[in-house]
């Protein structure tokens, strides 16, 4: 017998979603939603409604019962595992993964980047340039022959959106294959990466997500640098209160634990942007989040917090900057790190950041602090 056929397709699944949003009748769930094309906030929307494409995963010429494989592929063995995954990373007595199940956690993390139509989108309004400028240059009785990626079309300009149509079809398939191969190879190529997980500890700061909520970045130029870049910062909101950041290539270490760390409202202030920067078409979060949001932006533009937030954000980098070099130079369990160590946890910009806290307890723990 075959499977279902599901025609609207999430590329965002609803299993992800669901952590923005408030339970309704019968386990569907409502989220805000703000669409940034006409600045309209779209409050208590199912999400259902949201991030879904049709047929954006239909294997065309497929048989019935396989034209569908893909799309089943994605429920059975990401928007399934989900749940999953973020129970691991929100659970904070999770201190050490599985080989397993870190690359289970990037494999379904790191699918809701390659999933998403952004690539196919700029693809076919590139084609789209493209035909409107060949239509220019029909002839007299419109025909129009042009040659493009060394393969020669001709139609006449009465055929035009068929010949849309055909051209973004092949656009569509060729995104179908090629998504799959990018995905695999960069789940193997980020496995060796550092895994933080940072909590909020300012209930009235909550995360947003988007239609696109994977950011890929320069840890120093917070740009897109390439897909493969050593030095890019993977980061996710995973809900209001968890973010998911992998760690560069260059400083990977290996290893399985996940690190933990608490932030307050100003890291929510720099995350948040970076989400709605990275938005295709929608903001969401959970109902009253995105108001809030818009409310916490606006406070940090004011000339007196934004400059308290630049200096707090400098001396922190600074301070960190200078336990790590320690680090290096000395050894964590020297004099002189140690020093750092107090320094930065005897200040009120510190007393909060659990992995530094952690330190202590090791250093106390080992006979190294005094």
């Amino acid at each position: 017998m075959a499977k279902n056929e599901p025609i609207k397709q999430h590329y965002i699944p609803r299993s992800y979603l669901k952590n923005f949003g408030v339970e309704a009748k019968k386990g569907n769930y409502l989220v805000d939603a703000y669409r940034l094309e006409d600045d309209l906030l779209l409050e208590k929307i199912s999400t259902k409604s949201i991030c879904f494409k049709k047929n954006l995963y239909t294997i065309p010429n497929a048989e019935v019962d396989r034209k569908y494989d893909l799309e089943h592929h994605y429920a059975e063995h990401v928007d399934s595992e989900f749940p999953k995954i973020y129970k691991l990373l929100v659970d904070e007595s999770v201190k050490v993964l599985t080989p397993e199940q870190k690359r289970q956690v990037l494999y379904v993390c790191l699918s809701l980047y390659f999933r998403t139509p952004r690539f196919l989108n700029h693809q076919n309004a590139f084609t789209d340039q493209i035909l409107d400028r060949m239509l220019l240059y029909a002839d007299e009785n419109g025909d129009v022959k042009f040659t493009f990626e060394e393969e020669r079309h001709e139609f006449n300009i009465k055929d035009i959106d068929k010949v849309r149509h055909e051209f973004k079809e092949r656009n569509r398939v060729k995104f179908l294959v090629q998504h799959l191969e990018k995905w695999k190879e960069f789940v193997d190529f980020k496995y060796d990466c550092t895994i933080n997980v940072h909590r909020i500890n300012d209930k009235n700061a909550p995360l947003i997500t988007c239609d696109n909520p994977v950011s890929i970045r320069g840890i120093k130029s917070t740009r897109f640098e390439g897909l493969f870049n050593p030095d890019s910062v993977i980061t996710l909101p995973l809900d209001t209160q968890y973010y998911l950041e992998i760690f560069p290539n260059n400083i990977a270490d290996g290893q399985t634990r996940i690190n933990r760390m608490v932030h307050d409202r100003d890291y929510v202030f720099t995350t948040n942007g970076i989400v709605q920067s990275n938005a295709e078409k929608l903001i969401i979060g959970k109902p009253g989040t995105i108001e809030k949001h818009f409310e916490i932006q606006s406070s940090y533009e004011e000339s007196e917090n934004g400059e308290q937030f630049v200096e707090k954000a400098k001396f922190k980098l600074e301070e960190f900057q200078k336990f790590h070099q320690l680090c290096e130079k000395t050894g964590l369990t020297s004099k002189e790190t140690i020093g750092q160590l107090k320094k930065m946890l005897n200040h009120q910009h510190f007393k909060d950041e659990g992995h530094l806290i952690k330190m202590k307890r090791l250093l106390i723990a080992t006979g190294h602090w005094k």
